[in-house]
């Protein structure tokens, strides 16, 4: 009876233990596979004390009978017999309990080992992290680089750009006081101007000599002022150049326009020398001075005429006096 007693004992104390984290498990609202292995254990345990206490209930019966049969020597072999198979059953439902107890064990050891692998993998994500953000930096350090780069090559570009401009300049420049200028796809830069789109085209710039004054040539294709509709409209302009501080002002040198005749037949010829007082010839303060010139350069009737317009192109000639420069 004292080894039924303590057997009982430790298994109301386990099942106390068991009951308190069941609770604990179910007031945290978490249900895991841990703890179904527990409530199976749980069911387990409590069946093992129904049995304890039935076993109990006849350890007390047969202690009564052992009690009432002490003096009867023939029948004492039965009790002893069915003690010793509720001893057997007590050891059953003790070893069950021992069963219950290694599975527990098993699980902590789980719980432990899973412990361990979540903390190995936070710190392989805060190592991550660290590596991300020194990438990030390197990547900040080569876009500022880059854009170091594209500032200086867009810098490069502009002054390629420039040289590239004067090039080009000098190689369509003339610098002898003559330019002949080659209008193409008349008939288009013709209806342009009609329309409006485009009413006045720019000659390339032409020199009075190497260091000389910078001219160009404004031209009205509909006519501009008292010619606009009726004539072809034709102006002188002096540009700012790089020698002006060098140079005589205002300027005076006689300009003669001409419209060539492709058959050299009949060219159309117009000159004027220049009015010192007027603004358009004094030293330019600007990129342009105001144009001056003949606003009823040729009629517009006159260009069927002749061979004024050939291959859907015209050819225009402005000559500077350069005789007194």
């Amino acid at each position: 009876m004292t080894c039924v007693l303590q057997h009982v004992k430790e298994l109301s104390s386990l099942v106390s233990n068991t009951l308190h984290l069941t609770s604990l498990n179910k007031t945290n609202g978490s249900v895991n596979p841990i703890e179904k292995q527990l409530e199976q254990s749980m069911k387990q345990i409590g069946a093992v004390l129904v049995e304890i206490k039935n076993l109990k209930s006849k350890v007390d019966q047969q202690d009564s009978r052992i009690k009432s049969l002490e003096t009867v020597k023939d029948q004492s072999t039965l009790p002893v017999s069915s003690s010793c198979s509720q001893k057997n059953e007590l050891q059953e439902a003790t070893r069950r309990m021992h069963n219950q107890e290694a599975k527990f064990a098993d699980l902590e050891v789980f719980v432990i080992e899973g412990n361990k692998v979540n903390e190995d993998l936070e710190r392989q994500v805060n190592l991550l992290k660290r590596e991300q953000e020194g990438y990030k930096e390197t990547i900040r350090k080569l876009q500022r680089h880059v854009e170091s780069l594209e500032h200086t090559l867009s810098m490069r570009n502009v002054v390629l750009a420039d040289l590239e401009e004067q090039v080009k300049q000098k190689e369509i420049s003339n610098y002898n006081g003559v330019l002949l200028w080659k209008i193409s796809d008349f008939a288009r830069k013709k209806q342009e101007a009609v329309t409006g789109r485009q009413v006045s085209l720019h000659s390339p710039c032409f020199y009075s000599s190497s260091y000389g004054y910078k001219m160009c040539v404004r031209l009205y294709l509909n006519g501009d002022g008292m010619g606009r509709g009726t004539h072809i409209s034709l102006f002188f302009v002096v540009m700012r150049g790089q020698y002006d501080a060098l140079l005589r002002w205002p300027f005076r040198q006689k300009v003669t326009f001409m419209l060539l005749d492709q058959d050299n037949v009949e060219h159309v010829i117009d000159a004027f020398r220049p009015d010192p007082s007027s603004n358009s010839f004094q030293r330019p303060k600007r990129e342009m001075n105001i144009a001056s010139g003949c606003p009823t350069f040729c009629p517009l009737s006159e260009l069927n005429n002749y061979a004024y317009v050939r291959d859907d192109t015209m050819f225009l000639k402005i000559m500077i006096d350069t005789a007194d420069i």
